[in-house]
């Protein structure tokens, strides 16, 4: 199995798909691999990617919070948090940061607080919401949390001890935090597929880029930092490869073909 992450790590910088990248991930599929996106995105806005990539298959989503197959659109495996600590979660936030603020990921929707759309690099595609706690509607993915005032790695500690062990923070290089469900993340969500498949991590070669990725990185048999990535990323990862502009996931999937 290829496991990669999207933004960072299989676009380039400025968010587009490379045609290498594009054809070394194709080619991939029809070599027999399972090549599957793992991304911190809900699934709502990766349709962009989704669209460019045109691979179908399996992909995780938030995360690891949803694994889905894009050719049935079956839900293969949805882990959620528990709406009354995410409820809990906001107004503990609240009261210690007056200034925070909060969307929510659900399953097929979301939510989110005036202010969101300044941090995100691409419009939400719904409008925002007075007040997060009236907006809970269905299976609940992530709760993100942002402040204009305070710096995300102030906020990520922040919010942690706010979590305690209900929840799992990550971030991914933009100005928010995002919680999921205790014990999830991309590397959960992989290990329990490979499960499904009948292999281990050991036949998978995950790529990253950033915090969020730490977790799939350190668990797979191989793992590839990008040479844009962050030294977290960097530190757990079997090798460094070249940055997403230089198309360093193809560099390294065309290597596996070429040895096949």
């Amino acid at each position: 199995m290829i496991a990669t992450d999207i933004d960072g790590t299989m676009l380039r910088l400025d968010g587009t798909l490379s045609p290498r990248v594009r054809n070394a991930l194709h080619d991939a599929r029809d070599a027999g691999l399972h090549v599957v996106p793992a991304t911190g995105r809900p699934e709502m806005v990766a349709h962009d990617v989704i669209d460019a990539l045109g691979l179908g298959g399996t992909w995780v989503f938030a995360n690891g919070a949803i694994t889905r197959d894009l050719n049935s659109g079956e839900l293969v495996r949805g882990v959620w948090m528990d709406e009354a600590i995410a409820r809990g979660l906001v107004h503990e936030m609240r009261a210690a940061f007056p200034g925070a603020r909060f969307a929510l990921e659900m399953e097929h929707s979301m939510a989110y607080e005036p202010g969101f759309e300044k941090v995100v690099p691409q419009s939400p595609p719904v409008p925002p919401v007075d007040d997060i706690l009236d907006a809970f509607d269905g299976p609940l993915q992530k709760v993100l949390v942002f402040d204009p005032a305070r710096t995300v790695e102030d906020l990520f500690e922040a919010v942690g001890s706010a979590l305690g062990d209900h929840g799992v923070p990550s971030y991914s290089g933009l100005r928010f935090i995002e919680v999921g469900a205790r014990l999830v993340t991309k590397a959960t969500a992989l290990d329990a597929l490979v499960t499904d498949l009948g292999f281990t991590s050991a036949d998978v070669a995950a790529f990253g880029d950033n915090h969020n990725d730490v977790a799939m990185l350190d668990w797979a048999g191989q793992s590839y930092a990008m040479a844009n990535g962050t030294d977290d990323a960097k530190d757990v990862a079997t090798a460094i490869i070249p940055s997403s502009n230089d198309d360093g996931l193809a560099v390294v999937i065309e290597r596996f073909l070429a040895a096949l």
